[in-house]
């Protein structure tokens, strides 16, 4: 039986207040069949035990896959909605289930509950029993709840940042169940936790010292006695009590071994702790960078690219904030591109006007107060309209061959010679797949700058063609400095909010 019900939720978001129906309508919402039909053959976890069932033969009785654009908790209507229908088709399909498969994400977060996941599995436990293996696999950025473990059979998480393993993590976590039904392993799990916040972008894998703790977990993982080994430098714009680092080792019936791995790799990660941490430049310092490195690159060396941290959507963000587009203009940059930017009304005024137009709009800076202040008076010339439907093609964080459909979505030129270029949807959505560029009649390769609302899940798709990277520190609920943020909820004391003496954590 597969069930996926997915969600990163962003307690600190305050318009919307909630993720809707409607948002997960938007995205992902798909039952019985409909979940086969449209996922397999995808670069997803909900495709990768797909892929399983096929090569080894297994009746899948899927159930539901729903998944929508992280943003605010989710509403109680939507949750106990989907909670409940995931429930009613679980009890009509769980006669002579032998082992039920959960791609969740880990850090959903209703708006009644501080645990969105925990509870799901409980309902599905109750249902199918004690003696019914359950495997979950979930984002690296899940928080890890109590409930989770206790209901989970077997877990295991996305290796890699940017997530280019979706598929990989969905197989994994499917040979391991059906291993366990077929009494070929006997799944343990251990967890630990160290008091500590990873910053997002120090999570990245390819490089840094999470390649390195990543590099330890594969060696841990290689033994044959050892199912899976999963780091969760957590998700820390959840303000939840489970809120933090987490290091999980699933062994075959050997318990004693899953603690000593789980324990070796959150000291390992404690012990550098500071290695976790950092600074980045301003939107205007980071702006002058990308200027000055796109320079020294000259032509043909690909563009520079940025990363706008607080806007990302990725994480939560408006996606509608301004301040880098505003360094743009105000620092004359040339050969520049933006994407995406989420103005409802400015696609309405694009849209009306019609490809050709020009007309002067105020651009982002609207759905709050935390992603700068609005562009005002801006001139804009309206290259393009599209659908806003794509399919991905490159090696990106969303996966290869996944579907995207944002509504109307304009390609907007603006700055003194209409050198600068905005891609603007009405729905908030992440470019990590550069696609996004190409559908609306713009080469990304052939900008001298763009820039990306986004960590660093971008650089999947985004690394390979480009001639540097900048990170840029910019304002909003998916700001990069966790001091930036009013927790009540998490567990204190945590580095680096807090001082935390060493001896805090030991082997």
């Amino acid at each position: 039986m597969l069930v996926s019900f997915m969600h990163e939720s962003n307690t600190f978001v305050e318009n919307p207040k909630t993720t809707t129906r409607s948002d997960f309508r938007a995205n992902r919402e798909y039952f019985g069949e409909d979940v086969v039909a449209n996922l397999r053959g995808t670069e997803t976890s909900v495709g990768g035990v797909i892929d399983v069932a096929d090569e080894r033969g297994i009746e899948l009785r899927p159930i539901a896959a729903v998944n929508a654009t992280p943003g605010a908790p989710v509403s109680r209507d939507a949750y106990e909605y989907y909670t409940t229908e995931i429930e009613r088709r679980v009890r009509d399909r769980g006669d002579d289930v032998d082992g039920v498969v959960m791609p969740l994400h880990g850090a959903m977060v209703p708006e009644h509950l501080h645990d969105g996941e925990g509870p799901l599995m409980r309902t599905v436990r109750d249902i199918v029993g004690d003696d019914v293996p359950i495997s979950i696999s979930l984002d690296l950025h899940g928080n890890v709840s109590d409930e989770m473990l206790r209901h989970a059979d077997a877990l295991n998480a996305y290796k890699e940042y940017p997530h280019l393993d979706k598929a990989e993590t969905g197989r994994q976590g499917m040979n391991v169940l059906v291993d366990t039904i077929r009494d070929e392993v006997d799944p343990t799990v251990h967890a630990s936790s160290p008091p500590q916040i990873i910053y997002q972008p120090k999570a990245y894998t390819p490089s840094g010292p999470m390649s390195e703790i990543m590099d330890r977990a594969r060696k841990h993982e290689a033994r044959d006695d050892v199912l899976s080994v999963s780091i969760f430098p957590g998700y820390y714009h959840a303000d939840v009590p489970e809120m933090g680092v987490t290091t999980v080792a699933v062994t075959d019936d050997h318990p004693e071994l899953a603690r000593r791995i789980s324990r070796d790799l959150a000291t390992s990660l404690w012990e550098r702790r500071e290695d976790f941490v950092d600074e980045y430049p301003g939107p205007d310092e980071a702006v002058g960078e990308a200027k000055a490195l796109a320079a020294a690159a000259g032509d043909d060396k690909g563009p520079v690219v940025i990363g706008d941290f607080g806007s990302n959507p990725g994480g939560g963000g408006a996606s509608d904030g301004t301040t880098i587009l505003r360094a743009f203009l105000e620092q004359g940059v040339e050969n520049a591109g933006y994407a995406i930017m989420h103005d409802p009304e400015v696609i309405d005024t694009a849209v009306a006007a019609g490809v050709g137009a020009t007309r002067t709009v105020t651009v982002g800076g609207k759905t709050d107060n935390n992603h700068g202040e609005p562009i005002e008076d801006l001139e804009v010339y309206v290259k393009a309209i599209t659908d806003g439907r794509f399919t991905n093609t490159g090696t990106s964080h969303m996966g290869y061959g996944v579907q995207n459909d944002l509504g109307p979505t304009v390609y907007l030129q603006c700055g003194p010679d209409r050198d600068i270029d905005v891609v603007v949807s009405g729905t908030r959505h992440s470019a990590f797949d550069a696609e996004i560029w190409r559908h609306v009649g713009i080469q990304p390769e052939r900008l001298d700058i763009l820039c990306i609302p986004s960590f660093v899940a971008f650089l999947g798709d985004y690394e390979p063609l480009s001639s540097a990277v900048v990170l840029a520190d910019t304002p909003g609920v998916s700001a990069v400095d966790p001091a930036r943020f009013e927790y009540e909820h998490i567990q204190r004391p945590i580095y680096p909010l807090d001082d935390v003496p060493r001896t805090a954590f030991s082997p």
